[in-house]
């Protein structure tokens, strides 16, 4: 059915299975009125103001579930509501305040607004197999589990279960006032919810399901119900657009005993620590044309000799681009040296073990070359023979340089008794348009000149006062877009090699 014309209202839309229900929406051509805890946070809504359709057809609202008639504006001129905000936390020490009372009263917020809209066809409320499985019934393996189960809220009391005990007295609110209200109502049972993200955070089912990855030491001795995510999604919309749907309907299509799905896990994710993203940090590359096809990314220590095993196992090439970049240091050795030196050689260390890598690229610094005891007259041509030298960088203490030497030095010992095909950048200061939400060193510089400012970012270069004075010195300067076509003109090599090969 095309959703063309149509508008519908999903609440709790940054969410993990309302994304792919608003993905879903607009590519069927609905018109979508989603609700939000905050329009304007980037971290919340980016994801979802990305989607093809989303600039036309998606309308974000701030809305609060336990403030009545918060969603009277949302739901106004609405076909059809999918209520899927609720939330989850499984561990509490105010269950009523945290989990009871946002699950019931915005539950019941969502049909009085409901209620004021005569036009609105259908309610679809995403529940859970938490208001259906835990009742006092036996759960042999011969026994089947259909949607006329009924969670018992005592027993979610007894065992202190406080989210399966939120979401069955939702739904038993839900059904009471659809059914004096004459609301038509669906309910969504899925099991734990899992696959691909669209948000930039982990929920609850998918980090569970990243705990084993990362190696967790235990496991529930009990069966792990699992549903796409996508499948979820597809439900709610079926739930909405076929006349006939009604009820409950229990959404499990896998069901394995954990050691199981441990098992599996394992086969096709060996022991790791992936990233648990910082959006400070990763929403810019997670925003890039791609990312959410093509980019992984995970977690890595540049002092910890194996952690880059996992990250680079299966890959064709390496970019070693992380070292730390320092204005100043209280102990270079621990805050610049160590880490680039060691930072490197694991990197390398881990590439040892790689049969398929073809070459390794290095990002150093033209610091590895300027700094030695060589006159820099105007006639004077730098090539990529010239070295800095460490006693000088010592002597001027010029630790961010002698990190970058050591380091440099470090990789190419080890690229020749390793038989390592490895190629070194050493760019002048980077400068050029930002992609990440800070400032690194070599545009601060600039933008510290630009508001007649404070210090520039290595000690050999003496402290601008206001903006009336300034180094006496050359600028030596690179387009960071610059060091990116390199880059993809040694991808393209690889590239040809592999065809040779």
């Amino acid at each position: 059915m095309s959703g063309e014309g149509k508008v519908v209202c999903v609440t709790g839309g940054s969410g993990y299975i309302a994304s792919w229900l608003l993905k879903f929406l607009l590519q069927r051509g609905y018109t979508v009125k989603a609700t939000v805890r905050d329009p304007d946070d980037p971290k919340k809504t980016a994801h979802l103001r990305a989607l093809d359709g989303a600039k036309e057809r998606l309308h974000l609202f701030k809305a609060n579930l336990l403030e009545e008639g918060a969603f009277d504006a949302v739901v106004d001129g609405c076909d059809g509501v999918f209520h899927t905000a609720s939330p989850v936390i499984f561990s509490t020490n105010e269950p009523q305040a945290e989990l009871i009372d946002p699950a019931v009263k915005g539950t019941l917020n969502v049909l009085k607004s409901c209620k004021k809209v005569q036009f609105i066809k259908r309610v679809v409320i995403t529940s859970s197999m938490a208001t259906v499985l835990y009742g006092r019934k036996p759960l042999t393996p011969d026994v089947v589990v259909d949607e006329t189960w009924q969670s018992d809220p005592a027993v979610c009391k007894e065992m202190k279960l406080w989210y399966m005990l939120a979401k069955t007295f939702a739904e038993e609110a839900a059904w009471n006032f659809a059914e004096e209200n004459v609301i038509d109502l669906v309910t969504i049972h899925p099991a734990y919810v899992i696959g691909p993200l669209l948000q930039p955070t982990l929920n609850f089912s998918v980090e569970m399901i990243l705990n084993l990855v990362n190696g967790a030491q235990t496991y529930p001795n009990t069966y792990y119900r699992s549903t796409d995510v996508r499948d979820v999604a597809e439900a709610h919309i079926r739930a909405f657009e076929i006349p006939a749907a009604c009820g409950r309907y229990c959404l499990v299509a896998n069901e394995s005993h954990f050691s199981e799905v441990l098992k599996i896990v394992h086969e096709h994710f060996p022991p790791c620590t992936f990233l648990q993203s910082d959006p400070k940090k990763t929403d810019h590359l997670l925003a890039l044309d791609g990312a959410k096809e093509r980019l992984h990314l995970f977690k890595a220590d540049l002092l910890e000799e194996g952690s880059f095993d996992s990250a680079i196992d299966g890959c064709e090439g390496v970019f070693h681009a992380a070292s730390p970049v320092l204005i100043s240091a209280t102990d270079p050795q621990a805050e610049l040296i160590d880490p680039a030196v060691k930072g490197t050689l694991n990197v390398l260390k881990s590439c040892t073990k790689v049969q398929s890598i073809k070459r390794v690229v290095i990002t150093s610094s033209i610091a590895t070359v300027m700094f030695d005891r060589k006159p820099q007259t105007p006639d004077v041509v730098v090539d990529e023979t010239w070295h800095s030298d460490p006693a000088v960088c010592k002597e001027m203490k010029l630790s961010y340089m002698l990190a970058k030497t050591l380091a440099e030095k470090a990789a190419w010992n080890f690229a020749k008794e390793n038989a390592i095909d490895l190629v070194t950048i050493h760019p002048a200061y980077v400068i050029g348009p930002l992609l990440q939400p800070t400032l690194n060193a070599s545009v601060a510089m600039i933008f510290n000149l630009v508001n007649g400012s404070i210090q520039q970012p290595f000690n050999y270069i003496r402290i601008i006062n206001g903006a009336q004075t300034y180094p006496n010195e050359y600028y030596g300067s690179t387009d960071v877009r610059t060091l990116q076509k390199l880059i993809f003109k040694l991808l393209r090599f690889l590239q040809l090699m592999a065809d040779i090969v």
